[in-house]
């Protein structure tokens, strides 16, 4: 039988490296990859087709896709319970054991459109914040290799019975809240905090007192 026609897939994506590569190699099929682009403006460029957004944070406006023609796609790199931003930090501080990537139809709402299928996986114990959003973009890409060829050929994908997104949707804001510590934070739910919203790379945690901003000095570490 016949290879079907292939679409032009447009790529909306931020992310680099090796993770770039396997969202790319997902997405090229008869020979064709996808048309990569890293901003709005990019994109409004861009030739229509399919358009597949993965680890990004433009919100794509009503108009471009409009341009798209129902053909636009997202990847959320968490379980349909934690749509919006930050997931992997509320999901660490609610210590989940099962996580997953979600892939859905793009609206103008972030992570608001149907979902289409949703890859889980068992969360290892302790895990991290920063090892939970690679578990999740690993799971992101096994979505985009399984749903590829239907992606460039233009086939009906069809959604996945009973997913539906969590009521609560996180912003911004409501990170930097968790991380807005108050002098009298008892040592467990500082504990909690520190594991899922600081502890890595990042100086995320503050106390305000008398007008000064503290933060966590890790470089010194504390040792027992």
């Amino acid at each position: 039988m016949p290879n079907r026609p292939t679409k032009t897939i447009v790529l909306l994506t931020s992310v680099e490296g090796d993770l770039l590569n396997a969202v790319v190699a997902a997405l090229t099929h008869a020979g064709a990859g996808p048309a990569v682009t890293r901003t709005l403006e990019d994109l409004r460029q861009a030739d229509t087709g399919t358009l597949v957004s993965f680890g990004t944070s433009v919100i794509v406006p009503r108009d471009v896709l409009e341009r798209f023609e129902g053909s636009a796609f997202n990847v959320h790199p968490a379980s349909p319970d934690y749509p919006g931003r930050d997931p992997h930090h509320f999901a660490v501080y609610d210590g989940v054991a099962r996580y997953g990537a979600t892939f859905h139809v793009m609206t103008a709402k972030v992570d608001d459109g149907p979902i289409l299928d949703v890859e889980w996986f068992d969360v290892p114990p302790g895990c991290a914040p920063g090892p939970l959003l690679d578990l999740a973009n690993a799971a992101s890409v096994r979505l985009l290799q399984r749903h590829g060829r239907a992606l460039a050929e233009g086939l009906p994908i069809v959604p996945a019975g009973g997913m539906r997104w969590g009521a609560r949707k996180r912003a911004r804001a409501d990170f930097r809240a968790m991380c807005a510590l108050t002098p009298d934070i008892s040592a467990e739910e500082f504990q909690k905090r520190f594991a899922a919203f600081d502890g890595g790379v990042y100086n995320n945690l503050t106390v305000q007192l008398h007008g000064w901003t503290f933060r966590i000095d890790k470089a010194a570490g504390r040792k027992s």
